[in-house]
């Protein structure tokens, strides 16, 4: 129990930047926000504040362990809102980690309906392109392409990505359209190379046109730079149907060779299995799959949306 008080105090100095903070939060006196964290540092060997007359602040030591001790207490006030029965809604700190171009085109339009429908939910949310590890970063969701091989965790596919190679009016009028993926070897071509290694994204074409070695006339770590370049009538560019569909409805971008292209990849809603039951991981998964699934240009082909 000692142990357990230490930990809340040592949370609520962190979050409060200030033992007077903490007391009041917990409801003690200031000294024994200071006695409760100082037999934490002493059993665990390390200074866990740096300390002026002023003011306190984590050390790099204390900053590992409060993510840490803050995970465990979300985890805590997760079992007890799940088998509360006066609890009727998902309530606490959610982490969320997805892909940038995912986060800005398909989650960022929902979180004005999500917030409106879990006002107690805490959003943080992560933008990273690279592989994160759920369970050692301690994150409560996270959107991932690919196939699944880690039994720890539990994933409900969104489902297939779908690209459009798409370019402006100005620069068909310009250079003409392809009629055939071979044609591009005369156009100027847009591409997207991954930022965590550099390597530069295959064109998703249909066989025997999945290997082409198309021109890199410009390339890019981000999606909508692409985007915007070939707005600007930069040159064509391969890019996720729900990232294009919206300016091809509008005009601004005109597609090309869509009965050639085939899915790219998949994307999943992942958690760790030991968090299957969380009310605010539940609600969140929910309402991403209801509003992907309520959007006709997430994940079709671009030759269907005209249909």
């Amino acid at each position: 129990m000692d142990s357990l008080t230490s930990v809340f105090a040592f949370v609520h100095a962190a979050e409060q930047q200030s033992y007077v903070g903490a007391a009041r939060v917990a409801g003690v006196s200031p000294s024994a926000i200071g006695k409760a964290v100082a037999r934490l540092e002493s059993r665990l060997g390390v200074r866990l504040f740096n300390r002026t007359t002023r003011s306190i602040s984590l050390t790099e030591e204390g900053v590992v362990l409060y993510e840490r001790y803050k995970r465990i207490i979300d985890d805590m006030q997760d079992v007890e809102a799940t088998l509360s029965k006066s609890r009727e809604s998902p309530r606490g700190r959610l982490r969320v980690s997805v892909p940038h171009i995912v986060g800005h085109h398909l989650l960022m339009p929902m979180l004005p309906a999500f917030a409106e429908r879990f006002p107690e939910i805490e959003l943080d949310v992560d933008f990273e392109d690279r592989v994160v590890d759920l369970i050692t970063e301690g994150l409560d969701v996270v959107v991932r392409s690919g196939e699944l091989a880690d039994a720890r965790l539990i994933a409900r596919p969104l489902g297939d990505q779908h690209f459009v190679v798409c370019g402006s009016p100005d620069y068909f009028e310009r250079h003409g359209r392809p009629e055939m993926p071979g044609d591009l070897f005369r156009h100027v071509c847009i591409h997207f190379k991954y930022p965590s290694s550099g390597r530069v994204a295959p064109w998703a074409f249909s066989a025997p046109y999945e290997r082409l070695l198309l021109p890199k006339s410009l390339t890019f770590n981000n999606t909508d730079a692409g985007l915007r370049a070939a707005q600007d009538g930069l040159g064509l560019a391969h890019l996720p149907v729900y990232v294009a569909a919206s300016h091809m409805r509008a005009g601004s971008l005109i597609p090309v060779l869509t009965s050639f292209m085939v899915p790219f990849g998949s994307l999943s809603l992942v958690w760790p299995s030991n968090r299957q039951l969380s009310r605010k991981v539940r609600a969140f998964v929910d309402f991403v799959f209801e509003n992907c699934a309520a959007r006709p240009d997430a994940f079709r082909p671009a030759a269907s949306l005209s249909r």
